[in-house]
């Protein structure tokens, strides 16, 4: 059962509130202040930290060095630790990094602009030392503001012709669940897609405005209910602000304890791989771990409206 921790705690024992106390003071020390070896304490001499699957593991002794070049960068950098989730012996921790770029950085000679990079970092403690750390940010922000890659907003398109292309896509329509601390959460989501059936993945694209985002960044599992054609006012709950949007539907735990929607035309369970910044919004990808579909006709959704499918005919090819 997953709780937010104490910012606060005594040092000591490695009860959960002490290791999300340590790694706070640990933090500042290391990336505020540039005393990298205050990590000694408390990183496992085998301790190994992954960016993605793609990323290149580092080592208790890369890392130290990796932060003593960002600091090198950056000499004003201050890191703020946002929240700290305790699971088990996971912590996961929000953060958002500030600095002005004032030293060359990836080839890149010192620009004085002002750098603000937000993400997430999920910690395995063995004991009261952490064995493994990953890591996800939007490196997009970090790359935009000293130049490395040039799709800033001044160069962007405008936002509403990009939306008004959106309009014309179309889409179903999700209901994406977790279940925190015994409350189900969820949302109306159509930026829902399949990653690949060998293994069978999919992602789910979720704003971190949303009430229901920290409860996902919380789970280790969550559930996929692609609406029925006959669910538009479960969609517009869900879509909506309610304290409570589970109190005005049926609903039922699935094998892994996520809350589907009764009536639905089809439900997924996914067991959560990473969680990607991108943007204005967390990308969650994972692992199906159980599935159900019916004969229902889904609902569909497109340039701001809701559709039956069961009412239109198939084109012949």
């Amino acid at each position: 059962m997953s709780r937010t921790l104490d910012h606060t705690g005594p040092i000591g024992a490695a009860t959960p509130t002490d290791r999300a106390a340590r790694l706070r003071s640990t933090w500042h020390a290391a990336w505020n202040e540039g005393a990298v070896d205050a990590l000694d304490d408390l990183l496992a001499p085998a301790y190994v930290r992954r960016r993605g699957p793609a990323g290149t593991p580092q080592g208790r002794g890369e890392f130290k060095a990796g932060i003593s070049a960002v600091r090198e960068a950056f000499p004003d950098l201050h890191t703020e630790i946002e929240d700290v989730v305790e699971d088990g012996d996971r912590l996961a921790v929000r953060w958002r990094s500030t600095g002005a770029h004032a030293g060359a950085f990836l080839g890149v000679p010192p620009t004085g602009r002002r750098v603000e990079v937000s993400g997430a970092t999920f910690a395995r403690f063995e004991g009261d030392t952490v064995a493994e750390e990953w890591v996800t940010f939007d490196a997009r922000q970090l790359l935009e503001a000293i130049g490395v890659i040039t799709t800033g907003h001044t160069a962007a398109v405008d936002p509403d012709l990009v939306r008004g292309v959106h309009r014309r896509f179309i889409t179903g329509v999700t209901v994406v669940t977790t279940d925190d601390a015994g409350t189900p959460k969820g949302l109306a989501v159509n930026a829902f897609s399949s990653i690949s059936l060998d293994p069978p993945m999919v992602l789910v694209c979720v704003q971190r405005s949303s009430a229901t985002h920290p409860a996902l960044h919380r789970a280790t599992h969550l559930g996929v209910s692609i609406l029925a054609a006959d669910q538009l006012e479960v969609a517009k709950t869900f879509a909506g602000k309610s304290d409570d949007k589970f109190a005005e539907v049926l609903w039922t735990p699935g094998e892994h304890g996520t809350p589907l929607i009764d009536g639905s035309s089809a439900h997924l369970e996914v067991e959560i791989g990473e969680r990607i910044e991108a943007g204005s919004h967390t990308v969650f990808t994972g692992r199906v771990v159980a599935a159900h579909h019916t004969d229902r006709a889904p609902l569909v959704y497109s340039g701001g409206g809701f559709f039956d499918i069961s009412r239109t005919a198939p084109l012949p090819w």
